[in-house]
């Protein structure tokens, strides 16, 4: 009874806590499915906190990896229901796992179809026939349309994995880049009604769908991707159920229609409060800082005007331009002049790294153009580059940030196409040579940060390792150098086609609570939200909206939603910015990120937040 008790006060608590998330809440079962563990008492299987082959952690991970609150609640009222989004029901208990199961009443069926009927999102998993209760589970499933059998296919004796493959995989977005999965005694489904098969074999219905109301409906006669099979631990590696289960969760989430802090659900945040959100985050850092020549220690020593504060001050001057206070271009002068307007490692380097400071060093020539020793060095620089055939420097794709805009400026202020047909030289040389085929996928619309990235390279859910941060550079670069070049330009074209592809494939991978994760393709190596990336990117798309590129019917709530988070969710009251992943290269560099949690650099993180919140600002 105290156990009871404990569990029904945690429910309890939970529910009441879910009524302030602004994120998709996937609840999963624990009273029709209420199994107990022999040897400790406690309650178990297919349960988010069960880490053990019978849970369901890993893919409770994977919605948590996408944006979403996972939760677990006891029986279904209406009022229980009305505060989440998904539903799943997995396996409700016989006598022989229960000696009281909790079976699916006529009342229960009826709140549960109500509230899929008013947009409720459900999911059952139940077994084959002798292991679920299928008399009460089927009367609430049959006002959908389905009717689980009794019927056991795919038997697996032992370790014959191939009995329960399934490889005639239809065109479903279940199956997305899925091409073998495992599926062990199952029950077959019989449909009516508007209900539909999605993967049919031997004429044996083993998953399907409808939609009810205005809600959705998925079914397996299976649990199947709890912790034994949801992994390589026992499959061997030609399975990819951890593909299905990403896609399943994408699948049910998608199919949320609203919840509260969904986009273009709730209130922007007003102009005023973005404007005092970015001075705020400067002032915090200036007052850090405010010797602009002061050495940076990390690990090591190193200059202030290396890329981390080059890409600050692309910032800072975005916040001068909307906000054009004389302190903001003092603290911008004085860097330059401390520094003497000169690069790291003078201007016989050809890191772009180094090049980074270029930019804000242009923008303040071009504020005053009889300050000529302001463009001197950064010119000097990119005509040493531009003077040999060499075209491979940029082989990690930062650099197409840090430096390709410098070569974009140069070519506006000079009105010499020799620095643009360079960058596009450089910039192709990376997209379709640097690696084994180049650095873009033709296939995902997305970037490898360099060779040792591209495949066979993989994350650990077996997909392609697409840094969150890198695809921002990059994206960032491309909208900053478009800024530059004319409209004219025979580059044009390609820039903005691999920009719109870019921002379609991010979109895809984009967390429900606004953030994006380090790790784009694999939302459980270290998922999680993150500013770098997320700023970098809301940057990007805002900057299409604004300069006519994107449809601002549908991009605008997206960026309205992931700046309000930022905010909200990374900005402290005195100006800090928490959720920022420090330097590296991979999704597992500078870990844990947190809230409380400071990075080697707070400044490059200031600079991609800044870049976000003036297009944020901008847009009408």
């Amino acid at each position: 009874m105290k156990k009871i008790s404990l569990t029904l006060f945690i429910t309890l608590f939970s529910l009441i806590s879910l009524k302030s998330f602004t994120q998709p809440v996937v609840a999963l079962d624990n009273w029709f499915n209420r199994e107990t563990n022999p040897k400790t008492g406690q309650l178990y299987h297919y349960l988010w906190t069960d880490t053990a082959w019978s849970g369901y952690s890993r893919w409770g991970e994977i919605f948590k990896g996408k944006g979403a609150v996972i939760t677990t609640i006891e029986k279904p009222a209406a009022d229980v229901l009305k505060n989440i989004n998904v539903y799943i029901i997995v396996d409700p208990d016989t006598t022989t796992e229960s000696k009281s199961p909790n079976y699916i009443t006529p009342e229960d069926a009826k709140t549960i179809a109500s509230w899929v009927k008013k947009g409720g999102v459900l999911a059952v998993l139940a077994n084959d026939a002798p292991n679920c209760e299928f008399t009460n589970l089927n009367r609430m499933m049959s006002q959908f349309g389905i009717t689980f059998n009794h019927v056991t296919l795919h038997p697996v004796p032992g370790t014959n994995w191939e009995m329960g493959a399934c490889t005639n995989l239809p065109n479903h977005p279940l199956f997305k880049d899925v091409s073998k999965i495992y599926i062990k005694e199952v029950s077959s489904i019989s449909l009516t009604r508007n209900a539909r098969p999605v993967l049919v074999e031997n004429g044996n219905v083993l998953i399907a769908e409808c939609n009810y109301g205005k809600g959705y409906v998925f079914a397996i006669g299976d649990p199947w991707i709890y912790n034994e099979y949801i992994d390589h631990d026992r499959l061997t590696p030609d399975f990819e159920n951890r593909k299905a289960a990403e896609n399943l969760a994408s699948l049910l989430l998608e199919k949320v229609k609203k919840y509260p802090g969904a986009p273009g659900t709730f209130k922007p945040l007003p102009k005023e409060k973005t404007l005092q959100a970015m001075v705020l985050a400067n002032k915090y850092f200036m007052e850090k800082w405010p010797d602009v020549g002061k050495t940076i220690i990390t690990d090591r020593e190193r200059p202030s005007n290396i890329w981390t504060r080059g890409t600050y001050y692309e910032g800072l001057m975005a916040l001068y331009k909307i906000k054009p206070d004389p302190s903001y271009l003092d603290y911008a002068i004085k860097w330059g002049e401390f520094h003497k307007w000169g690069l790291r490692n003078g201007i016989t380097t050809r890191n772009g790294d180094d090049q980074c400071c270029g930019q804000t060093y242009i923008d303040l020539y071009l504020m005053d153009t009889t300050k000529k020793e302001r463009i001197r060095d950064i010119k000097a620089c990119i005509d040493n580059m531009i003077s040999t055939d060499k075209i491979d420097d940029w082989s990690w794709i930062d650099l197409i940030h840090m430096a390709m805009p410098v070569f974009a400026r140069l070519g506006a202020v000079y009105n010499d196409n020799r620095y643009f047909d360079r960058l596009f030289e450089m910039y192709m040389f990376t997209k379709t040579k640097h690696g084994d085929n180049g650095l873009y996928s033709t296939k995902d619309h997305l970037w490898w940060r360099d060779k040792d990235f591209d495949p066979p390279y993989k994350e650990p859910n077996g997909r392609n390792c697409y840094w969150s941060r890198g695809n921002g550079w990059v994206l960032a670069g491309i909208v900053r150098t478009l800024e530059w070049l004319p409209q004219n330009s025979p580059y044009r074209d390609e820039f903005v086609k691999t920009y719109r592809e870019m921002v379609d494939a991010l979109l895809e991978c984009r967390r429900y609570d606004g953030f994006w994760n380090v790790s784009l393709h694999d939302p459980s190596h270290f998922g999680g939200k993150e500013l770098t990336g997320t700023s970098l990117f809301t940057y990007g798309i805002a900057w299409g909206i604004n300069n006519g590129i994107l449809d601002p019917k549908k991009f605008k709530p997206i960026v309205e939603h992931s700046w309000k988070a930022l905010v909200e969710d990374c900005l402290h009251p005195n100006g800090f910015l928490g959720y920022v992943q420090g330097t590296g290269k991979e999704p597992k560099d500078s870990q844990p990120v947190g809230y409380d949690r400071v990075p080697n650099f707070e400044d490059f993180g200031l600079g991609c937040f800044l870049l976000a919140g003036s297009e944020v600002y901008k847009l009408k």
